[in-house]
């Protein structure tokens, strides 16, 4: 018989959230599991198709009362988010506790850790990250994260200039400089023949401070796109390649979901050392890894626009041979029956 699960996240957007996929991904490959949790953006939301349900913050304690009652009818509990997760920690669990720590950020006290029986990582840094912070490596797990193989498709270069796209936009304005996006202007001064494409979703209070900043530097090579794009593999498609400019760890996914669909659309990466894609990125040839530099990132574009098919053939290869939903859903699977 299907494990149930109990699926804790603050992600209600699979279409448009890395984090939101992977859950939602996992819930329907375990179809008896439910997915709920905390999210600022609305006051409820009952999916009863998705079998999915949130509150926001402000009615903490009916959400903490209500999965306290429902807690054990699962056969364990799977935190996506952070080591800061305090509040999907804190309560006594009666169930075994693994934590995805999909983003890095700040720890909360090792005591709230020790409940977690197993953390996964999405990258080999994030190991490392984690035993950092004191944490046995016997309880840790490697699983990268799932691309749809069939969605996110190759096809032929894309017409008019050459043309970057970045579609990991921050929530918070303050979470601005670790996704690099000062980097990526500073970037697009040097190049004005490249285009930078921004695709921003509609929420956080990032856009006005990102809209000024490309006003203010006249930056005509740069577009911002807003909305929510259920079709994200035509926009891959429509570019050349797709950059991830963090400059530290803190508020960013180690393994962005954006770059990983881009390289199963056959289209090259560029990425900084911070990020957790970068070692395979050089070892797999599928684009390349710069300093966050502008004068480094502009080199690079540089080189990728002059070995671009090349790139293209070895990006979706390496999109089948580690990304796959498949081996995704067998690794937790493996994971759920250690504990179970």
């Amino acid at each position: 018989m299907s494990l149930r699960i109990a699926y804790w996240t603050s992600g209600f957007e699979p279409s448009m959230e890395a984090v939101s996929s992977e859950v939602h991904l996992l819930r329907r490959s375990f179809p008896r599991s439910v997915v709920w949790g905390l999210s600022h953006r609305r006051w409820c939301r009952l999916s009863l198709q998705e079998r999915s349900w949130c509150l926001h913050p402000r009615l903490h304690l009916v959400f903490r009362g209500m999965t306290r009652l429902l807690e054990s009818r699962f056969d364990l509990n799977h935190v996506f988010g952070s080591l800061s997760d305090w509040f999907y920690l804190e309560g006594r669990r009666r169930r075994p506790i693994v934590l995805t720590a999909a983003a890095f950020s700040t720890p909360v006290h090792p005591s709230l850790l020790e409940r977690v029986d197993r953390f996964v990582v999405e990258s080999p840094s994030g190991r490392e990250l984690l035993q950092e912070q004191g944490i046995d490596p016997s309880r840790i797990r490697l699983v990268f994260p799932p691309v749809d193989l069939k969605r996110f498709t190759p096809m032929g270069e894309p017409n008019g200039p050459f043309t970057v796209l970045f579609a990991s936009s921050p929530e918070r304005v303050d979470w601005l400089a670790s996704r690099g996006i000062l980097l990526l202007l500073d970037t697009a001064t040097l190049l004005p023949d490249v285009h930078f494409r921004l695709l921003w979703r509609p929420w956080g209070n990032g856009l006005r401070e990102v809209r000024e900043w490309v006003q203010r530097r006249s930056l005509r090579n740069v577009e911002i796109s807003v909305g929510r794009f259920a079709d994200m593999a035509s926009q891959y498609q429509a570019a050349h390649i797709t950059i991830a400019p963090f400059t530290r760890i803190e508020h960013c996914k180690l393994m962005p979901n954006s770059l990983i669909e881009s390289l199963a659309c056959g289209r090259p990466v560029l990425a900084t050392p911070q990020v957790g894609l970068s070692q395979m990125i050089a070892d797999e040839g599928c684009g390349l890894v710069a300093e966050p530099c502008a004068h480094k990132c502009a080199e690079a574009i540089v080189r990728l626009r002059a070995t671009w098919h090349d790139a293209s053939h070895r990006s979706r290869r390496t999109a089948e041979r580690w990304f796959s939903e498949k081996r995704f859903a067998t690794d937790y699977q493996h994971i759920y029956h250690e504990l179970v």
